[in-house]
């Protein structure tokens, strides 16, 4: 199954604000933080966040099922990832769709449902 992987991205000048007032200064930043302090709240964050557009495709990743898909985003294969911009390893608040079109969130632990 090919799944689409969604992150939170910063631009640069999101970086130099974050930098030069902190990390509430930037709205997304400050949501994708959330979602490491607040976990039993990370599904509902990350539905937030996605309908306010924080989110950028980055890849789609082929496995067999979303622990699969973390597996492959953290360790490889390679092969295994389609990189449609740059991304990093899959992390709690990173977003998961499958063929399905069901979202998921990378929680503290596990994964969570993201409903739209």
């Amino acid at each position: 199954m090919k799944y689409k992987i969604f992150q939170i991205k910063l631009t640069d000048a999101e970086v130099d604000m974050v930098n030069d007032k902190g990390h509430d200064s930037v709205p997304k930043n400050s949501m994708r933080l959330d979602m490491n302090l607040r976990a039993n709240d990370t599904g509902k964050i990350a539905a937030k966040a996605f309908k306010l557009g924080y989110y950028t495709h980055v890849s789609n990743i082929t496995a067999d099922s979303l622990e699969g898909v973390f597996h492959v985003g953290n360790m490889g294969p390679e092969s295994s990832i389609e990189r449609i911009s740059p991304m990093h390893s899959l992390s709690v608040g990173d977003v998961v769709e499958d063929e399905t079109g069901k979202m998921s969130v990378v929680a503290d632990w596990g994964f969570k449902d993201v409903i739209i």
